[in-house]
């Protein structure tokens, strides 16, 4: 007996113990019970009546009860973050909250399973046939969202080595290019469904978009703002902009098994200051700076490649010398390079007037012959160092780079 009864009092133990971390998280929250009264009572005005909000064991804002459907998950949601911020609304399980459609849609993930699986081939694909690629860069916003100065550049840039025959020599017939006004979310739609249609098994697809991010949604994900992203009433922003499962739609419709896809979005206070009531009191999340950031997260690299067993670069690795690449052979699989990792902004570079990453990632291409992996771990250091020179030493910028193979040093030129 009494191994069980120190096994009873251990366990009792743990859980005092865990509780009271929970509760250590809770008390250093600068979320207040006025908060969620606010949080609430906005919940009773716009007609939420079974969802309501409450403190997680991390002190943060936490979605409870059952909501409509996933629009009304959205609204209440965008409502939470508009009182405290971003910072301090957990993202949304459905452990937490009841949504009939979420139930609906849940049947048909595992027949959806079965037929990529069975429609997927596996092993390396064959030597390049053809290229294809969708550049998008947009610096200016129909609905008030602050202008960005460099990220039509930064497009250019890339646009110039991939078009360039001393580059990648793209035909410029597969490369679809779109900057502020062409760049609304219908046309990234239209070409991403012609790309896809058009690729296939062999050939190399690249997508590249610079662009402000929306706030992390409901499920933590930042998605891509386009010229005709709207913003009122708040939620719009995410039903506007090109959402993750978009994205995640066209790589698992995607025949060709190489596919690089270059991010150079994040999520920023200031990109939305201008708006009234999007942001919290103070313009800021509680407990945040004004230069906040949200780049796109581990985890939602994780969702849109469908991958449990996804490569994640958390280190820069020897790089070769220039003109040369570390692999002998060029590489294959899906490729997800972000500018920032979650939590961080992608800071522009008013004496590099270009984007700090797509700068120095460009630069990498042309120095290791459109290899992307020497690229990438080329400018990784450079643009932590440069951020930290330009915005302080308190900044931090760490490019993330996620794959669903190792040997994915793919060269974007011939």
């Amino acid at each position: 007996m009494k191994p069980r009864i120190s096994l009873l009092i251990s366990a009792f133990l743990l859980i005092f113990l865990l509780a009271g971390e929970y509760s250590l998280f809770a008390d250093n929250s600068p979320v207040t019970q006025g908060h969620l009264n606010s949080i609430n009572n906005s919940f009773k005005q716009n007609r939420i009546a079974n969802g309501f909000a409450e403190l997680d064991s991390y002190g943060r804002v936490q979605l409870k009860g059952g909501y409509e459907d996933d629009r009304q998950v959205d609204l209440a949601f965008s409502l939470a973050q508009t009182v405290v911020g971003v910072r301090w609304v957990s993202p949304v399980t459905p452990d937490n909250i009841r949504v009939k459609e979420w139930e609906k849609r849940i049947g048909s993930l595992f027949s959806r399973a079965r037929v990529l699986k069975e429609t997927g081939s596996e092993g390396a694909p064959g030597s390049v046939r053809n290229r294809y690629a969708l550049v998008v860069g947009v610096g200016q916003f129909k609905n008030g969202i602050q202008t960005l100065q460099y990220t039509v550049r930064d497009a250019s840039s890339f646009y110039s080595f991939i078009v360039n025959p001393q580059g990648a020599a793209f035909p410029r017939s597969n490369v679809y290019y779109l900057t502020d006004q062409t760049a609304t979310r219908d046309n990234i739609m239209k070409y991403l469904n012609t790309i896809k249609n058009s690729a296939g098994p062999d050939d190399l697809v690249v997508i590249y978009m610079s662009s402000h991010g929306t706030p992390p949604d409901k499920f933590g994900g930042v998605h891509i703002v386009t010229y005709d992203t709207e913003v009122k009433p708040r939620e719009r922003v995410w039903h506007t902009a090109v959402t993750e499962n978009m994205l995640k739609d066209f790589v698992e419709s995607l025949r060709a098994k190489r596919l690089v896809m270059i991010l150079d979005t994040c999520y920023s206070n200031g990109a939305y200051r201008s708006i009234p009531g999007f942001l919290p009191p103070g313009g800021k999340s509680l407990g945040a700076d004004e230069d906040e950031g949200y780049g796109i997260s581990k985890d939602q690299g994780k969702r849109l490649f469908g991958s449990k067993d996804i490569v994640l670069d958390e280190a820069p690795k020897k790089t070769a010398s220039a003109g040369k690449s570390i692999d002998n052979q060029d590489g294959y699989g899906k490729v997800l390079l972000s500018a920032s990792s979650a939590g961080e902004k992608s800071w522009e570079s008013d004496s590099l007037k270009n984007s700090v990453f797509t700068y120095y990632f460009v630069d990498g291409l042309k120095r290791y012959n459109g290899s992307v992996k020497d690229a990438f771990t080329y400018s990784k250091p450079l643009v932590s160092q440069r951020v930290k020179q330009e915005k302080g030493a308190e900044i931090s910028q760490t490019p993330q780079a996620m794959a669903t193979s190792d040997n994915w040093n793919m060269r974007i030129k011939k």
